[in-house]
């Protein structure tokens, strides 16, 4: 039996996070040396161990030989550049080859990792053994459709291998991402409240599994970022209303895990006509909340792709576009629209109110308003009349009490910016 078992994660082809120390951690006992790019560290090991190579610029291909108790084992085809976490539940697990709109353009120097720990809703447990896989025209087929993407125009842009770790699950919930000692607390659970049917319906969604199972088995790879797409499987309104909550915790718990502040990108829901008692409304308004609230946060506007009756919508490049934008303006400075607008302030004047946004350039309605709801103090619907100036949506009506675009589950509304994104849903109550 070899005395080499380095974490799955490392296999040939890999992306290691360039400019950071790299972690490398494994398995096994004994004295033990690691070789990469004329980089040696020698460590003594006692089962579990974890060693950092000196940090190293964008390049390759390297070999990697790690030796441990006279044994060794030799890793090709390694390059260094930027590496992202895909996290989240169906909408980025879902693949390239079941998209309609993602370009399926081949990079030698795009690479992706699939973790392969699974559960299905009996709690049939499986691994898959999935090694870094380069996007060549065949194996691109198979990744995360929106981490490819984001992934292969920040290559093109950036100039350095990008590395994406896709590490998700249909159906799971942002609990099950989030260790057990998180979870357990008595205030989360009473933020929980009466969960969605998915906590009962898929095992794995109980006990943080996806936590234990799946995220910690890369914890700590290096990444320098995470891609965050979930929510569907929170929407029931007891927990709903308290999301932007949820997802802090997780955020500071992997901020935790990785010992780092590492910058999160979240994409807001898409619309989807749903039951009645499944509130994504408030979903999308704690995603908009928590990338206010929580420093290096950032949000992604939900996108119409016109498949509202399509809880996993077919259409991925233009939430791919605004995170790989999104990606370039905060870690590479290279300034890009990310976001539709979002609602900001508030003023009431003597006609009606004006409401403010950033992210507004170009702030327009694609034709008449739509979704656009006008209420006064006993929730009739009033006549009204929009104007835009600027930042500024200025509407005109008597006894205005309560303000919606875009409130409900399939929202329809379509004021956008210049760069064509779709603004954030708002409820604003006078």
């Amino acid at each position: 039996m070899n005395a080499v078992k380095l974490a799955a994660i490392f296999t040939d082809h890999m992306v290691l996070q360039r400019r950071k120390p790299i972690a490398v951690f494994g398995d096994g006992c004994g004295v033990g040396r690691i070789e990469m790019g004329g980089n040696a560290v020698e460590f003594e090991a006692a089962d579990g161990w974890l060693v950092h190579l000196p940090p190293m610029e964008a390049g390759g291909p390297y070999d990697m030989t790690v030796t441990l108790d006279g044994e060794s084992v030799t890793l090709t085809d390694i390059l260094v550049g930027d590496v992202y976490l895909a996290g989240g539940q169906s909408n980025m697990q879902f693949r390239v080859e079941e998209s309609v709109d993602i370009p399926r353009i081949p990079n030698d120097n795009v690479r992706v990792y699939t973790e392969g720990h699974g559960a299905d809703e009996n709690m049939n447990v499986w691994c898959e053994q999935n090694p870094w896989m380069v996007a060549t025209e065949k194996n691109l087929l198979k990744f995360t459709a929106i981490g490819y993407d984001v992934g292969r125009m920040l290559q093109e842009e950036v100039g350095v291998p990008i590395g994406i770790v896709s590490c998700n699950i249909g159906a799971s919930r942002v609990d099950a991402w989030t260790a057990p000692e998180v979870v357990s607390a008595p205030d989360y659970q009473q933020m929980l409240g009466n969960k969605h049917w998915d906590w009962h319906f898929y095992k794995f969604n109980q006990d943080s599994w996806c936590y234990v199972n799946k995220l910690l088995p890369v914890v700590p790879y290096g990444i320098n970022g995470v891609l965050w797409y979930q929510g569907e499987s929170n929407r029931l309104e007891e927990e709903a209303v308290h999301y932007h909550v949820l997802l802090g915790r997780l955020i500071d718990n992997w901020r935790d895990l990785w010992g780092e502040n590492l910058p999160f990108f979240i994409v807001q829901i898409a619309p989807f006509a749903d039951g009645a008692e499944n509130d994504w409304p408030h979903i999308r308004q704690a995603q908009e909340r928590a990338a206010k609230e929580i420093p290096h946060t950032y949000l992604c506007t939900l996108a119409h792709t016109g498949e509202s009756d399509n809880i996993r919508p077919t259409k991925k490049h233009q939430i791919a576009t605004e995170m790989a934008n999104a990606v370039m303006t905060v870690c590479y400075d290279m300034p890009r629209e990310y976001c539709g607008p979002v609602y900001d302030t508030v003023e009431k004047t003597d006609g009606g109110v004006c409401v403010t946004f950033t992210h507004a350039e170009g702030l327009h309605f694609d034709g008449d308003p739509s979704d656009l709801c006008v209420y006064d103090g006993e929730g009739n619907a009033l006549p009204y009349t929009a104007d835009i100036a600027g930042n500024t949506l200025c509407i005109t009506a008597e006894g205005i009490a309560r303000v919606t675009l875009g409130w409900q589950n399939a929202c329809a509304h379509n004021l956008y910016n210049a760069a064509g994104m779709l603004a954030s849903p708002f409820h604003i109550i006078l």
